[in-house]
């Protein structure tokens, strides 16, 4: 199947519509957890089937007999099941450990341990995929623009991701960089944003573990103030921008496809757009026009809203996965 939102996906998010305009947009913070789960419509939970292999296929006797064939339980796996569409959402070992979607909404509740407002929530790719994402309610300053300091639990029903809860600092008018800045920091810095788990052993040893190392999110929040005020003291011009940083983002040679061309020339006058308040939501500029801060969140906010894409589910996957252009872009914004 196709991955991304599907008929059987829901989520919320609040005052604001999110990149793909599906799901409930809400005039209010969800007050608690119950309400949270019923907007987002991950209320459901995940039980257990099991996984059937044939052990002698369909056949016919001598005398004409259709027999049905003889089906047994496979050892060592067991079926995830969507509680209230029956749906398939992906077979694990007998080790692995549900993480119901309850669970990682008290998780986040007890992670943060404060006023909880929550942002956004919701599924992809039928259930197999859900997240939850929590704002703090103290704001920052970075580079001279209010920012917002956020939480996210993501995880998966199908085996196919571990437990990930992450902290990661949004400027207001830009889209999620999910984390991109500090990623060019060392193991240490990294660990203190991020935690992951299996669904095997102890969850709540897991989860304890993880509450404490996430409890020293006011440590990256703080490294990535000072990044960021120092980005917005240092000047940058768009011609700059575009020789040191754009074209190298987006290449462009003799090998390069006519459309390819077309393409990565739209996308970098957009980003220049942007840059210089010109983008097609209005001067986003912020308190530091013309600095390597507002280039970097100008790639940033090309990449989360600008993009045309052929499927929204292509809109949700890189929204949630594609991290390393932004990244790249950080790199080449700090050397120009």
């Amino acid at each position: 199947m196709s991955h991304g939102i599907t008929t059987t996906d829901t989520m919320f998010s609040v005052r604001q519509a999110p990149w793909h305009g599906l799901g409930a947009v809400l005039d209010t913070y969800p007050t608690s957890i119950d309400e949270a789960l019923d907007k987002s419509g991950l209320g459901w939970k995940v039980t257990h089937g099991n996984v059937l292999v044939v052990k002698r296929p369909e056949w016919i006797d001598d005398y004409g007999t259709t027999h049905p064939a003889e089906l047994i339980p496979a050892r060592g796996f067991k079926a995830n099941l969507r509680e209230d569409t029956g749906e398939l959402l992906g077979i694990v070992s007998t080790e692995y450990e549900v993480v119901d979607n309850r669970d990682a909404f008290r998780f986040l509740d007890a992670l943060i341990g404060s006023d909880l407002h929550f942002e956004t929530a919701g599924s992809l790719w039928g259930g197999r995929r859900v997240w939850v994402l929590a704002r703090l309610p103290e704001y920052i300053e970075l580079g001279g623009d209010q920012s917002a300091t956020y939480v996210y639990v993501a995880n998966s029903h199908d085996g196919s991701l571990a437990v990930t809860a992450s902290a990661t600092p949004i400027r207001i008018v830009c889209a999620n960089t999910l984390g991109a800045a500090l990623r060019r920091s060392d193991h240490a810095v990294e660990a203190q944003r991020t935690f992951r788990f299996r669904h095997t052993g102890n969850l709540q040893t897991k989860f304890t573990e993880a509450r404490r190392v996430l409890g020293m999110t006011i440590n990256y929040q703080r490294q990535f103030k000072e990044l960021a005020d120092r980005l917005a003291r240092e000047p940058i011009t768009a011609q700059r921008l575009e020789s040191s940083v754009l074209r190298h983002l987006w290449t462009i040679d003799e090998d390069t496809g006519k459309r390819a061309r077309q393409n990565r020339e739209r996308t970098i006058e957009a980003v220049l757009a942007i840059f210089t308040g010109r983008g097609p939501a209005g001067d986003t500029t912020g308190n530091s026009p013309g600095s390597k801060w507002v280039a970097w969140n100008a790639v940033c906010e090309q990449l989360d809203y600008g993009r045309r894409y052929t499927t929204r589910t292509n809109q949700v996957q890189r929204s949630f996965e594609d991290v390393a252009l932004k990244h790249r872009a950080l790199q080449l914004v700090i050397a120009a």
